[in-house]
């Protein structure tokens, strides 16, 4: 069975995602880079079987990376290279290559392609499918990014509602970078 692994990014310790229009962006950007994690989250973008995404960030991704070289961004030719499911009523058109729109039922059809392989695959994001994925215990590994700094507004990682019942984690790894970001990965304790 397929495992279903979230990767999301925390942009502060106090668990609050920033807009778009954030001041916490030019702090990352200007965080010193830290080669050895950025290896290791191409390996493992790499080694997923497929992505999961909703419209919104699909659109968002294949604008980014789409067409892009691994000069232009390391992150583009694994997803150029990888299967992606757009869960989507309204998406018209996946032009981005090894992209597939599906407008079944989430959870029914998360749970088939969890069942249909032994490797992994990767849902991000803080939107209604990755919410959805949460509320219903698809999600069997959680990597979380987190930024060293507080924001003072945004919304918050996952609201109350998201989690659903009390779910225990394990921790696999904690490894805090040369920059001072910190990666943690647990596993849903079952």
């Amino acid at each position: 069975m397929r495992t279903l692994i979230s990767m999301t990014y925390v942009y502060s310790v106090n668990a609050t995602c920033m807009s778009d229009d954030s001041e916490g962006f030019r702090f990352i950007d200007d965080l010193p880079d830290d080669d050895e994690e950025e290896k290791r989250i191409v390996e493992f973008l790499a080694g997923a079987d497929l992505f999961i995404m909703g419209r919104v960030l699909y659109e968002d991704f294949a604008s980014h990376f789409q067409g892009k070289t691994a000069a232009d961004h390391p992150f583009a030719p694994i997803y150029a290279a990888t299967n992606k499911v757009v869960f989507s009523q309204t998406l018209a058109s996946a032009d981005w290559e090894r992209s597939a729109i599906n407008r079944g039922d989430l959870v029914a059809e998360v749970k088939k392609l969890k069942s249909e392989g032994d490797g992994y695959m990767i849902v991000t994001g803080r939107g209604g499918i990755h919410r959805t994925l949460l509320h219903h215990d698809l999600i069997d590994e959680f990597r979380i990014t987190v930024f060293p700094m507080l924001l003072g507004k945004g919304k918050q990682m996952f609201e109350p509602g998201d989690v659903g019942d009390f779910k225990p984690l394990e921790l696999l790894s904690c490894r805090p970078g040369t920059n001072g970001v910190v990666v943690l990965h647990y596993r849903r304790r079952r």
